[in-house]
């Protein structure tokens, strides 16, 4: 049985998809729903289907439709306020929590939420990484170049969807800071409320949004929660308004401390018995955070929510909280959209386009982080950098372009729009991670680095994530040619 809490959208496209007509839908309508064409994945803005065709009582509808976990994610991410959501004729879910059974668009036209049956099981081919795809032991006869040109499609798919997910995020940042709501009330009336050029134009909205994707980012696999939570609970603005300074290094020094200490990361180590050296920066830093904490009105994270063992010295959180102490005052007293925009519309080649754009990420360790990985280690060791190369890539990868793609949009810049996608499909290599490894071996059986680019490294994450791993080999272009 199919529980809310266990699923994510992802594996709800792909029922869709992989069920089409023979999928069974209810409506607390009382309507019947019958699925005529399911339609195309839709990789711009808007819903998530475009071009499907449905059947409610008996008459035939063409038009988009959306997916969502529960029918109350319509108001959370705003889509009653969006007019790229006027098209949807059916809202497909897993709980419908509404009271009639509908949602409603901007015009005011309402839309049936139709729920998927949960007693029904729909198989998903991969329960975990020692999990072989479907199609590991016939896939040769599929030529290696069309599984590449699939992937560099996925690979820009991905960027899309990127983009779609931080357009409603930013939306939310917006409703936080103008209307000062989180969440539409439980019975709310859809009413009209536009985002003013004026709202959408403030800097600190978008630095926001970055400053949470690029904290998501350092949190790496294991604490990429805590990292979330941090930057949702501790805002930019926050910091910027308690880390004024005479110095730099003041500045560094009252930013992390406001990290450390609302991370619940300053509370845990001051109390440790440690070195001189150590104690003397944590005392420091905890004087700075006694007298920001008086302000703060949001929730201190406990320590027990970070992953501190099991981890790579260059990768502990409390590393990485380091580093991110000098982008945040990056973003506080720099014009980082600026800097971007021009590196991405100048005329120098395309590597040192991409080079320049990684540059702005790499932050050189300072201070008591020259020697140490983390509070109280290291001394004989030299970190070089805080945030290196190969983590500036990714963040260059996963936030910057798809934010950048945002922001091309909404201010209708197509020459940065086009330029962009230009860099991300000739991006170079990134990390290998275990998805890759796996899709080099099992799908190209080694004789294909698909990290070796960053479009193949995205698109290689993206077919496994949406299709190996929902058994969703009829909608791939490599398994319909396999399984018929």
């Amino acid at each position: 049985m199919l529980n809310p809490k266990d699923i994510d959208e992802i594996y709800l496209y792909s029922i869709w998809l992989s069920s089409g007509r023979n999928l069974t839908l209810k409506a607390k309508a009382n309507c019947v729903v019958e699925i005529l064409d399911v339609g195309e994945i839709n990789t711009d803005d808007g819903a998530d289907f475009i071009n499907a065709k449905v059947k409610i009582n008996g008459k035939t509808y063409c038009g988009d439709v959306e997916i969502h976990i529960r029918a109350s994610d319509w108001k959370r991410h705003k889509h009653y306020l969006d007019e790229r959501y006027n098209t949807v004729i059916l809202h497909v879910v897993l709980e419908d929590d509404t009271s009639d059974g509908f949602v409603q668009t901007i015009s005011g036209r309402k839309v049936l939420n139709a729920e998927i049956d949960r007693k029904v099981s729909f198989p998903r081919a991969l329960v975990g990484k020692d999990d072989k795809i479907k199609c590991c032991e016939i896939n040769q006869i599929v030529p290696a170049e069309e599984k590449l040109k699939w992937i560099k499609k996925l690979g820009l798919t991905r960027l899309f969807f990127k983009a779609r997910n931080l357009s409603e995020r930013l939306l939310e940042i917006i409703d936080e800071n103008f209307f000062l709501i989180s969440e539409p009330p439980e019975n709310y009336l859809p009413t009209y409320r536009s985002y003013s050029l004026y709202q959408l134009s403030h800097r600190f909205i978008w630095d926001q949004l970055l400053y949470e994707k690029i904290m998501e980012g350092l949190g790496y696999s294991k604490n990429k929660l805590p990292f979330q939570r941090l930057s949702k609970n501790l805002t930019l603005r926050f910091i910027s308004e308690h880390s004024f300074a005479h110095s730099y290094e003041k500045q560094i020094l009252k930013i992390q401390a406001i990290l450390f200490g609302v991370s619940g990361l300053l509370e845990y180590y001051v109390k440790k018995r440690l070195d001189h050296e150590t104690k003397l920066f944590l005392e420091e830093m905890y004087q700075e955070w006694v007298n920001v904490k008086k302000s703060y009105r949001s929730e201190i994270m406990h320590h027990s929510e970070w992953k501190l063992s099991s981890v790579r010295p260059a990768n502990s959180p409390v590393f990485k909280l380091a580093g991110a102490s000098v982008l945040i005052w990056r973003l506080i007293h720099e014009d980082f959209y600026a800097k971007a925009s021009d590196i991405i519309l100048s005329k120098v080649n395309l590597t040192e386009k991409i080079q320049h754009l990684v540059n702005l990420l790499r932050v050189k360790s300072e201070g008591y982080w020259e020697n140490h990985y983390n509070f109280g280690r290291g001394r004989n060791v030299k970190t070089g950098y805080t945030i290196g190369i190969s983590k500036s890539k990714e963040i260059v990868v996963n936030a910057i372009l798809p934010i950048m793609l945002v922001f091309s949009r909404i201010f209708k810049k197509e020459d940065i729009g086009k330029r962009l996608i230009e860099i991300y499909k000739n991006f170079p290599n990134l990390s290998s991670n275990w998805i890759t490894a796996k899709l080099e071996d099992e799908l190209f059986k080694g004789r294909m680095k698909i990290s070796s680019s960053g479009l193949t490294h995205q698109g290689g994450i993206q077919l496994y994530k949406f299709y190996c791993s929902n058994a969703l080999c009829s909608a791939c272009a490599i398994g319909n040619k396999l399984f018929l």
